[in-house]
């Protein structure tokens, strides 16, 4: 465990209110988010409350995510929200470091693993959204954290809860689960209890739907973007992977992959759990390649795989500057033509024309993206409007 002399180092303790102060200014700058979840999640609850109907937010819904973010935005307002969603990212990141480097803790490398994962733009920006993803991160790392402590029924309540709040974290937590059972010989009976609990709790989540549906499975169906065909999905899915991996800091990775091919996949090797979570994501994110929060657990895990490999803290710093280099400039390769061209229509690209050029940086993208976001979607929220524009609770 840590040592508390490293914890109440000077500069130790300025990182911790640093944190703490970057959760204040993002949570206001924020408001109800730019992700494509975050107003429907608030509408699904406001259908709940005012009418006594359930509306799934989107296709099969995202249940928990409608009850929490629904309750604090409908009578807390934009900042609560987006506070809860900062923490959640934070302990998400800290507790699957601890999960996996839980013979090997050290401070200074634990805050670098904060900053690295904070300097990624596209995976912070995501996950700071009053939306699922930080949520269901959370408690997907809650599920790891206790199932490796061995706190037999805490897994399935966080693991139930995970599939209640973003339904495709089911590939992830059921690959834990059986990885557990066949190829661990203890505690089987156990793993089995983790199961069926795991199941019944994420299950009676989405019984409503079920009822709606008349327990047809109908409603799950693509959850938007292009038609599932490879031609289609594999130009989004690298497009999409090398932004949130960082446009200047993916390519670094590839060189220090090839330069350390041996090393690299021995690491993998050896941390199977890790490396199968980052396949399946990516896997995922194939057949979805809408959102880039998606592959959020993705990115985290791999940089899990790069701190095992990787020691020296020069190279961790280069990474980490390449990622925060992103915030402020990039480059583009490709000017891609769209289907819709109206600020409030749906992105999907439909072809592109090489062009290479500098851009601004992924933070000033991003933000002309917020504030049409924000704009766009507070016309479902009609007479209450103005306080979705403002942050302010909805009630």
């Amino acid at each position: 465990m840590f040592k508390k002399t490293e914890l109440y180092k000077p500069l130790n303790i300025f990182f911790v209110i640093f944190l703490f102060f970057l959760g204040i200014i993002t949570s206001i700058y924020k408001g109800y988010g730019d992700d494509t979840d975050s107003h429907a999640l608030i509408l699904s609850f406001i259908t709940m409350i005012e009418n006594g109907q359930y509306s799934a937010s989107r296709y099969y819904g995202h249940p928990l995510a409608e009850l929490f973010y629904g309750f604090f935005g409908y009578y807390f307002g934009s900042f609560a929200s987006s506070f809860f969603s900062y923490i959640f990212f934070l302990l998400s990141v800290i507790i699957l470091y601890l999960c996996f480097f839980k013979n090997q803790l050290q401070v200074n490398y634990l805050f670098l693993f904060i900053l690295i994962c904070l300097s990624n733009p596209v995976l912070y920006l995501d996950n700071t959204n009053p939306s699922d993803a930080p949520l269901a991160l959370f408690l997907f790392s809650l599920g790891i954290f206790f199932l490796y402590k061995k706190y037999n029924i805490y897994p399935a309540i966080f693991f139930g809860l995970t599939i209640a709040t973003r339904a495709n974290y089911a590939l992830f937590v059921y690959f834990l689960i059986f990885y557990e059972f066949f190829l661990k010989k203890e505690n089987k009976t156990e793993i089995i209890k983790i199961f069926i609990f795991t199941s019944l709790i994420g299950g009676l989540f989405y019984f409503p739907i079920l009822v709606q549906n008349k327990f047809s499975l109908s409603f799950i169906s693509n959850s938007g973007g292009p038609d599932l065909d490879l031609k289609s999905l594999l130009p989004r899915f690298i497009n999409k992977t090398v932004i949130t991996y960082g446009i200047f800091t993916f390519p670094a990775l590839s060189i220090f992959y090839i330069l350390s091919a041996k090393k690299f996949n021995d690491v993998i090797l050896k941390n199977k759990i890790i490396s199968i979570l980052i396949l399946l994501n990516l896997l995922t994110f194939i057949f979805i390649p809408t959102k880039t929060s998606i592959i959020s657990l993705g990115i985290i895990c791999s940089y899990l795989i790069i701190f095992k490999l990787i020691k020296k803290k020069t190279i961790l710093a280069l990474l980490i500057s390449l990622n925060f280099i992103f915030y402020f400039v990039s480059y583009q390769i490709f000017d891609f033509k769209y289907k819709y061209n109206e600020p409030c229509d749906s992105v999907e690209a439909i072809g592109a024309n090489l062009n290479v050029k500098l851009n601004k940086g992924y933070f000033f993208l991003r933000d002309k993206k917020l504030k049409n976001k924000i704009i766009c979607d507070s016309k479902n929220f009609k007479e209450k409007s103005f306080k979705y524009l403002k942050g302010q609770k909805i009630k």
